[in-house]
């Protein structure tokens, strides 16, 4: 029989909770994996590891919000031939007392990457020290091994791993209750420390994901063309020159970001592709041994082609990317109009994880980034921060909310020798 559910917010004595775990011990092969965060990827992945027979509980701020039941819609068949997948979750609770403890895999799975730092610090006192815990992120870029190393400090036999990108385009369709997969990727990188996978996560993550998974780094996950190289390019064409304040007419605006992409934010997003990879080459000079392509068009391809009407170009590849096609902007209704939110991951997440981490490594190569200084410097002023100055330094009042690598004790030597493990760099932090 399955083992019962056992809800956080239900006022059950922490003694029972605890003996009601223990009851049901876990079954050759199973693995206790505890989803962080109640975002889009949670509603997808926790039915896909349910249905292998792992234990999975979900560790959110809002567990009374939450169904029974958590379902998954899935609209590409090509990958999966079936159109829903459901579970009932073991565990849903906010307390990482309750299940980081128990927990064979963490995965931090649906919060936006600049919460991860608070998120590692709070699960730091619970994690196991009896066994080895596997503690990943969805999209690993952002410098997740330097983040999770500063906070967590090698305090138990903890192994790290991300996965490059996203697993598939998804959504929510009910909070708390259904997911939705648009598109999967028929590829994925998977980061280790490294790069080789000497843990071997691969062989738990492919039951569940389904995909082919492929052995990559921390710091090419980093670097690899995603959220950082759309979001804020694309929203730089179509308001580089708006005042902050003034309303849209909606009828002027698109709805859907990649599908209706505007020659402007086409312009912009090529121009940043064009300095990434100026970036990636710079590395790769200065002794980075990695021999990926780190185009745009390329990379989208490899984990897209089928889905791809029109494969032209870097542009078309986005407009035609049917695993895209249902992503959309977030207005919000202002007298007169519209305005784009503000307080979204789309300003407040891609900015600080995503392009001044790449315009500092940028500037250990030497790598002229007008494209990506002119985006940092519209984002900063439309989020009230200072990140990089007039000046083109990294010193603004509010730097240190990003992960800038050269003020974490990574100097381009490092970088260049592996950028995997971050053990030399919090070792120097200490001194």
């Amino acid at each position: 029989p399955p083992p019962p559910r056992i809800r956080e917010y239900l006022p059950v004595p922490p003694s029972v909770m605890a003996a009601a775990q223990d009851e049901q011990p876990m079954l050759p092969g199973q693995l206790y994996i505890t989803l962080v965060g109640g975002g889009n990827s949670t509603h997808c992945f926790a039915p896909l590891m349910a249905s292998v027979g792992h234990r999975v509980a979900i560790l959110t701020r809002r567990p009374e919000q939450w169904s029974d039941e958590v379902e998954v819609m899935n609209d590409d068949l090509a990958w999966l031939p079936m159109t829903k997948m459901s579970c009932k979750p073991y565990l849903i609770t906010s307390d990482p007392a309750k299940c980081i403890p128990h927990s064979d895999i963490i995965f931090i799975a649906g919060v936006p990457i600049h919460h991860n730092p608070a998120l590692l610090q709070q699960m730091k006192p619970h994690l196991p020290t009896n066994k080895k815990v596997y503690i990943g992120s969805v999209c690993a870029y952002g410098g997740f091994d330097w983040v999770a190393h500063r906070e967590l400090d090698h305090c138990c036999d903890y192994s790290l791993f991300g996965t490059q990108l996203i697993p598939w385009c998804c959504g929510t369709l009910e909070y708390g209750k259904t997911g939705l997969i648009i598109g999967a990727k028929r590829m994925l990188r998977i980061a280790t420390e490294g790069g080789d996978d000497k843990d071997g996560i691969k062989d738990l993550l492919r039951p569940i994901l389904r995909q082919n998974l492929v052995d990559t780094d921390f710091l090419a996950s980093a670097l690899w063309p995603n959220n950082p190289s759309l979001h804020p390019p694309i929203l730089y064409g179509l308001f580089k020159d708006w005042d902050g304040k003034s309303p849209f007419d909606p009828k002027d605006l698109p709805v859907a970001i990649y599908g209706e992409m505007t020659d402007s934010s086409a312009e912009a997003t090529c121009a940043l592709d064009v300095e990434l990879v100026a970036i990636t080459d710079g590395l790769k000079a200065a002794g980075w041994g990695n021999k990926d392509d780190f185009t745009f068009k390329t990379c989208v391809c490899e984990n897209y082609l089928d889905q791809i009407t029109d494969s032209t170009d870097t542009v078309t590849c986005i407009r035609t990317n049917l695993a895209f096609a249902k992503h959309k902007i977030p207005y919000q209704q202002v007298e007169g109009g519209v305005v784009p939110v503000i307080a979204h991951k789309f300003f407040e997440t891609d900015l600080p994880f995503g392009l001044v981490t790449f315009k500092d490594i940028a500037l250990m190569c030497n790598v002229a980034t007008p494209m990506i200084d002119a985006i940092i410097l519209w984002n900063q002023k439309l989020i009230e921060k200072e990140y990089l100055t007039e000046a083109g330094t990294l010193d603004g009042a509010n730097i240190d909310e990003c992960i800038v690598p050269s003020r974490m004790g990574f100097d381009l030597d490092y970088l260049t020798s592996g950028g995997a493990s971050a053990e030399p760099a919090a070792k120097k932090m200490k001194a």
